[in-house]
């Protein structure tokens, strides 16, 4: 398949916050996270879910951080058929920090491109897929835009679509970086 891109839009009401719009030739698409009704519970798990007109059904389930899902304690299921998420929380790269999936024989990475921007990318041998923030919406936020590259299928963009609504912050190297002075200033101040 050639390369192609979209753009999904953000969407926000009581129950709900993500983002929905065509997803190139797979067609209609929506992923989203259910709102806590109060204050996130330590250990609460949160999940994410992609609905589309030709992708398969995913859910993200991890621990929630902020009001959404992350990446912490997070596992993945397509189609039914659960996958594998793992990342190095002490990794001081991004390749050293990226996400790992491992899904029906397949293992994906999915990465920050710079340090504090929102750009993200999805890979797997052959298939790239790029996403970076899209046209704001007031009141709402910024979409999400999509470059695919490569022979991607309906697998690589439900997952690269459904980790759109994951709290991916974990995976940043800056976040590694505060985090071992951290655990520094800890050891050295217990002694």
């Amino acid at each position: 398949m050639p390369d192609f891109t979209f753009e999904l839009e953000p969407f926000d009401n009581q129950a709900h916050h993500g983002y929905r719009g065509v997803a190139g030739p797979y067609g209609e698409a929506m992923v989203f996270y259910v709102k806590p009704l109060g204050p996130v519970r330590p250990n609460q798990m949160m999940r994410v879910e992609l609905v589309g007109e030709h992708l398969p059904e995913t859910r993200i389930e991890g621990i929630g951080a902020r009001g959404q899902p992350s990446t912490h304690k997070a596992r993945i299921e397509i189609a039914g058929t659960p996958g594998t998420l793992s990342y190095n929380s002490l990794g001081m790269t991004r390749a050293a920090r990226a996400l790992t999936i491992g899904y029906a024989g397949r293992q994906y990475a999915f990465t920050y491109l710079k340090r504090l921007a929102g750009d993200k990318e999805l890979t797997r041998p052959g298939v790239r897929i790029v996403t970076k923030e899209g046209g704001l919406l007031e009141g709402v936020g910024s979409g999400r835009h999509f470059t695919v590259h490569g022979d991607a299928d309906e697998t690589d963009l439900a997952i690269a679509i459904a980790l759109q609504s994951v709290d991916t912050t974990p995976l940043m190297p800056g976040v590694a970086v505060v985090s071992a002075f951290l655990r520094s200033s800890a050891n050295s101040a217990g002694g």
